[in-house]
């Protein structure tokens, strides 16, 4: 798998001293359900319970706009046996397909079966099922040291993101911040979800709720300028959290906090051997205007 020229060479995973040594230790990162986030607003809902008849109008209409407007770049294997037939009719008329869009946006189809199903498919198999990996961008972020590095107390595993690696950060994507209003499925989202095939929904569904969260102003999340990975649990895990192992070629570097004590950084760097040896360690300095630097210790 190419890794995209725009796609981050590099993802930081901020945590305490703590965590890096079991992170070190084990060779695990923590997947977690957003029950686990400091944030109520962290991960989109399916459903705002305002599903009313204006809702399910506009999501009829963003459906006959998806399959008018279906072109030869979209996988329509992947859509179900009644979206492919709206799309053949569409193809039927053409370049011309105003007039065959305004008589169907006319008349009134029932969607409330299809609504009906992605939500059942959200409650039995999604909602409390998936696992997210948050990951930075930047080494440097003020925002995320202080808030999951203690303070600078803490420390920055670096993962590379390696030609030669199928590591999951290489198909992490970023956040979308936005309004608390917009934290819903669109009716755009839906149209996409009702014209896939049932095994395809949940897949679609869960990238979506995971990569939008709201733009809150107080907390400025928007500062940590983060991406994301969904997964689901195993069959074998209880409770919210998983612990996926980590190629120990992906760690890159170490990057302690300005403020760690000695003993720890020393107890850190000593697991920095074997199979981590090529691990590079850097302690975090700050100047007089707060610019961070990294001195390199190994």
């Amino acid at each position: 798998m190419n890794i995209n020229q725009n796609h981050p060479k590099s993802f930081f995973k901020y945590m305490s001293a703590s965590t890096a040594e079991k992170v070190l230790k084990n060779r695990a990162l923590r997947w977690s359900h957003p029950s686990e986030f400091d944030d109520t607003l962290d991960v989109a809902q399916v459903c705002d319970e305002k599903m009313d008849k204006n809702k399910q109008k506009q999501i009829q209409d963003a459906i006959i706009d998806l399959a008018a407007d279906f072109s030869s770049n979209h996988n329509i294997n992947d859509t179900n046996e009644k979206f492919k037939c709206l799309v053949f009719l569409f193809s039927l008329f053409g370049s011309d397909k105003t007039s065959a869009i305004s008589e169907l946006k006319k008349g009134p189809i029932d969607i409330s079966s299809l609504i009906a199903g992605i939500n059942e498919c959200w409650e039995k198999n999604i909602r409390n099922d998936f696992r997210i990996l948050c990951l930075g961008i930047e080494n440097n972020n003020h925002h995320l040291w202080n808030k999951y590095a203690e303070e600078h107390k803490g420390a920055v595993i670096e993962l590379a993101c390696r030609e030669e690696s199928d590591s999951p950060w290489r198909i992490a994507k970023p956040v979308e911040y936005v309004k608390e209003k917009e934290l819903f499925l669109t009716a755009e989202d839906w149209a996409v979800a009702m014209s896939l095939e049932k095994n395809a929904v949940a897949n679609y569904i869960i990238e979506k709720c995971c990569l939008r969260k709201a733009k809150d102003n107080e907390h400025k999340w928007f500062e940590q300028n983060e991406w994301r990975i969904p997964s689901f649990r195993k069959h074998h895990e209880i409770g919210m959290v998983s612990d996926y192992g980590v190629n120990t070629n992906d760690f890159s570097a170490v990057y302690f906090g300005h403020k760690m004590d000695s003993e720890t950084q020393d107890n850190l760097l000593s697991l920095l051997v074997g199979e981590l040896g090529h691990v590079s360690a850097f302690r975090c300095e700050l100047d007089s205007s707060q610019n961070i630097s990294f001195r390199k210790l190994k």
